[in-house]
């Protein structure tokens, strides 16, 4: 295995560093500190998400032959890492535009890429986004619990040459700004889940489709989950990206590789956190000198360091092997438990050393903590995803997270 990256990786990394710093980092804290997420949806920053469009970024993942730079998995987590330093919010646009404009061009087919790829590559504010959480229905689904009474409720029922979906999915990150959505529905409830679900495109504005509730959220304020309400909405068999009854299946199987990538919030909130409160430390004087002086805190900003560099190397690793055709969806799995941990618990450590300041909003320690708590909760909880593992060890793992 070589992690030495190549001259356009670099280029890529330093591409997404240098806008999250020049582009997003002077818009996006004021914005967090609106109160109403109705407001921030009105003042959305879209002149970011057009400027992105134009040094690349919002299209990367999509192929060469397709105006991108065709990112793999290492290079998405090393651009979104970077992007995480200035909002793990808003870098989420990127991060969910990434990865589904990939999952449109490898797994759905050449008509639908015709008819749908435009719509994103051609719309320099064009987001997308994908709903499979539901009020009663999360890790269920995500595990899954493959019973008829577990997993998603929201139906898909055949009506002609079309389906007619009914339903309410919530949670869904980026939902309120997106303008394609890949939906999970349930297309037959004599079955669990991985029988059962039909995935479908939806796009904004399709009749009897519309964006519900905006979520106000502790942190992350900028990633924009809202819910979408489905009520009668109709839409032609040509909007089925899966086959019936695989919809698990056509999202999992895809995903998988994605998901060392969720590491790098973790990651990119603890560096983030760890480089503030070590400048912080040489310039705040107690007992005469720069606290970075005292014993206890030089011991605190060593376990930080370590546990940052264990992250970033598992991370890296899991990367890496997520772009090879062998790769086991364990690898990623582990990755993401271990980073998610890292960055909520590197926030907590910058936040005692900054003592009662660290705790104030004139301080960025404060908002980086908010936003690390997501990390316990992204793409499913810590605690399934070491189930999962269990359930690998054992040798029993189910269907629907596994990498085909």
């Amino acid at each position: 295995m070589d992690l030495r990256l190549s001259d356009e990786q670099i280029r890529l990394q330093r591409l997404a560093r240098d806008f999250a710093m020049r582009e997003m980092k002077p818009v996006v804290a004021e914005l967090d500190k609106l109160s109403d997420p109705n407001e921030v949806q009105k003042r959305f920053p879209w002149n970011v998400i057009k400027e992105g469009s134009k040094v690349g970024l919002r299209t990367a993942a999509l192929p060469r032959e397709y105006g991108g730079a065709g990112i793999g998995i290492l290079t998405h987590l090393l651009m979104l890492e970077e992007l995480c330093q200035a909002d793990s919010g808003f870098a989420t646009h990127f991060h969910q535009a990434w990865k589904m404009a990939k999952l449109l061009v490898q797994k759905c087919s050449k008509e639908q890429r015709e008819h749908f790829l435009p719509k994103f590559k051609d719309d320099d504010t064009a987001l997308l986004a994908v709903g499979i959480t539901e009020p009663d229905s999360g890790c269920d689904t995500l595990m899954p619990y493959d019973e008829p009474d577990g997993g998603v409720r929201t139906t898909a029922v055949r009506d002609g040459d079309g389906w007619v979906i009914n339903g309410t999915k919530h949670f869904i990150a980026c939902a309120s700004v997106a303008k394609l959505f890949f939906v999970a529905t349930r297309t037959d409830r004599t079955v669990g889940v991985t029988k059962g679900l039909t995935t479908f495109l939806i796009e904004k504005g399709t009749p009897g489709f519309r964006i519900g509730r905006i979520h106000d959220k502790m942190g992350n304020r900028l990633m924009m989950n809202a819910e979408l309400i489905f009520e009668n909405c109709r839409v032609p068999d040509f909007n089925r990206v899966s086959e019936v009854g695989r919809g698990l299946q056509f999202l999992a199987s895809f995903g998988a590789r994605h998901v060392p990538t969720t590491g790098a919030f973790g990651l990119a909130l603890a560096r983030a956190a760890f480089e503030y409160v070590v400048e912080y430390t040489k310039s705040r004087v107690q007992g005469g000198k720069p606290i970075i002086e005292h014993t206890t805190v030089a011991l605190r900003l060593g376990e930080m360091a370590a546990q940052i560099e264990a992250a970033r190397a598992v991370c890296l690793q899991a990367a890496w092997m997520a772009d090879q055709p062998d790769y086991d969806a364990r690898h990623g799995i582990l990755a993401s438990i271990f980073a998610s941990d890292v960055g909520p618990k590197i926030c907590d450590m910058a936040l005692q050393i900054m003592g009662g300041y660290g705790y104030m909003r004139d301080y960025p320690i404060e908002k980086i903590m908010r936003d690390a708590l997501m990390c316990y909760h992204i793409d499913g909880t810590s605690d399934v995803h070491r189930i999962k593992i269990g359930e690998m060890l054992r040798g029993v793992a189910r269907t629907g997270y596994i990498a085909e």
